[in-house]
């Protein structure tokens, strides 16, 4: 990650300079999919980890802003916005320690509905190459690219649908995680471009349930390991 940072700043550096660039504006959608990962919630009862949780596949969908640089043109930077909503549905897991409903022996326990809304905001670094290139497509017809960034997690927890939460209020955390992704480009008119990305996002949030009558709080952590399969449009000028 300080690595991606400093790749960054010495960006905007570059940014200041007086070169020209080509401006784009992406808008995508597309499906993601969230891997199992333990829950681990601490109750008056004490603390429980649920083991191996699966998680909604959810559909995704954004925008991205940005410029790659003339003097460098497979350089550029952008900005981009998304959500996904990777909810926890009714399911048998296995529970070590002491449950919100009681009890410590551990063993087979259940969950129900848990809504967990997601918002990820990025400043990215993108690198492309520029290939197929012709007059009217002198950045390239065709364009691989990956991009890397820092993201900002806005992760959202409603637990009111469950038997143990159903007093509680729902949370939302705000932290800082990764997003790595590959894609590929290609125009099919003037300023038009069409693409698919693959991208994989990493974030560790972790909120705090409040019983609405008792005011007990119960926090709530899990890991968000999601894999996003998208397809959009690209206008550049």
């Amino acid at each position: 990650m300080r690595v991606v940072t400093y790749v960054l700043v010495a960006c905007l550096v570059l940014t200041a300079s007086p070169a020209s660039a080509e401006w784009f504006a992406d808008l995508y959608a597309g499906q993601s999919f969230t891997e199992k990962s333990d829950v681990t919630v601490h109750s008056p009862a004490g603390l429980g980890v649920f083991r191996d949780v699966e998680f909604d596949r959810s559909l995704t969908y954004g925008g991205r802003f940005g410029r790659y640089l003339d003097g460098a043109p497979f350089v550029g930077l952008g900005v981009d916005a998304s959500t996904f909503s990777p909810r926890i549905g009714p399911q048998r897991v296995r529970v070590d320690g002491c449950v919100p409903s009681g009890g410590c022996s551990g063993g087979q326990g259940g969950t129900s509905r848990i809504d967990v809304d997601v918002i990820a905001i990025s400043l990215d670094l993108m690198l492309r190459l520029p290939l197929l290139k012709t007059d009217k497509a002198p950045w390239g017809a065709l364009q691989p690219y990956i991009a890397a960034g820092v993201p900002l997690f806005v992760t959202t927890v409603t637990p009111r649908t469950t038997a143990q939460f159903r007093n509680h209020e729902d949370d939302t955390d705000y932290s800082f995680g990764y997003k790595v992704a590959g894609g590929l480009a290609f125009q099919v008119a003037s300023n038009l471009m069409i693409f698919g990305e693959y991208r994989l996002t990493h974030v560790e949030s972790a909120v705090e349930l409040r019983d609405a009558a008792s005011h007990r709080h119960a926090p709530f952590r899990t890991d968000l390991d999601t894999h996003s399969a998208l397809l959009g449009l690209s206008v550049r000028w």
